[in-house]
């Protein structure tokens, strides 16, 4: 019989041995992780567009409490149906904080600089630096080791994005204080996604993303009633923006994440968000007509590669 050991904080932890699979079941396992890895990018390349979109109808501020109430409201009387309790004392606490800086400062923050004229390729620019801010916080926080390989393929994939974005940047003067809101949302993700992982790794997903979502919702509504006054106008083309950024970008967005998170180390899985501008410039070519060039095109591929070689050495040193 085959012992394992782990070194923990408080000494040497005996562990069960660990399942085996057949190779079907492996090949099954894989299969769904591809698809929970591709669905992770698309839906959260998405976000871009449906914020986009409901802007046109809504202060940022404004649309971003609603989304987060909308769905923390759903994912609490979900909860509630299945008789699941309320987290408590200082899981709660700590639900609270991840949930104000994954979701609010995060998103609120690439809404308000998209309000204030930023290109969405550049928002989407800025926030794909979350991978390489996000695995240096997890060094020392999480005893995470990144390895040489990794970071070339993180790089790599920087490298695609700033080539395929480059085309549409157009940033004229620049709007500096987008730009400012632009690198809070990216130090938002970065160190809620790390504090995620340190305090809230047991995280019942229903419950726990409800309280996340409705600590973000109180955090964006103070600014949206106190600075813009709850600017919305409900027409009939700002419901889908509404629905498709609460139901879909906040609950199925950051339960993909949080659910590789729980398989992968942060560093793996923050390398997938390097993909992120490069879909949403796909989307925005299928939904808005734009034109993807040839840098736009050939930023994908490397960014593509560099991700594909961060994932595939960290893949390699889990089983070493």
């Amino acid at each position: 019989m085959r012992v394992n050991l782990t070194a923990t904080s408080d000494g040497i932890r005996l562990l069960s041995p660990p399942p085996s699979f057949s190779p079907a079941e492996k090949g099954a396992r894989g299969g769904r992780d591809v698809v929970a890895r591709v669905a992770l990018v698309v839906v959260w390349s998405s976000g871009f567009i449906s914020g986009k979109f409901g802007l046109r109808h809504s202060s940022p501020y404004t649309f971003a409490g609603l989304r987060f109430a909308l769905a923390g409201g759903v994912l609490l009387a979900v909860g509630l149906t299945l008789r699941q309790r309320l987290p408590r004392g200082r899981q709660l606490g700590h639900l609270v904080v991840a949930g104000v800086l994954v979701q609010g400062v995060q998103f609120s923050s690439i809404y308000v600089a998209m309000d204030r004229g930023v290109p969405s390729g550049l928002a989407a620019l800025v926030i794909a630096l979350y991978p390489l801010v996000a695995s240096l916080i997890a060094i020392p926080v999480l005893q995470e080791r990144v390895t040489r390989g990794q970071y070339f393929g993180l790089f790599l994939g920087l490298g695609g994005v700033v080539l395929a974005v480059s085309e549409s940047l157009g940033l004229g003067a620049g709007h500096p204080v987008g730009i400012v809101f632009l690198v809070l949302g990216l130090l938002g993700i970065s160190l809620g996604t790390v504090y995620q992982r340190r305090f809230c790794a047991g995280m019942e997903p229903v419950m726990g993303n409800a309280v996340q979502l409705l600590a973000a919702a109180v955090a964006a509504l103070v600014p949206a009633f106190l600075v813009e006054g709850f600017d919305v106008t409900f027409t009939a083309g700002f419901w889908p923006a509404l629905l498709w950024a609460a139901l879909v970008n906040s609950i199925v967005g950051v339960g993909l994440l949080y659910g590789l998170l729980r398989r992968h180390g942060t560093s793996q899985v923050s390398s997938l968000f390097y993909l992120v501008p490069m879909v949403t410039a796909g989307l925005a070519a299928l939904m808005l007509g734009q034109h993807l060039g040839p840098l736009t095109l050939g930023g994908l591929a490397l960014a593509t590669a560099g991700t594909l070689l961060a994932n595939r050495v960290s893949g390699i040193r889990r089983t070493q």
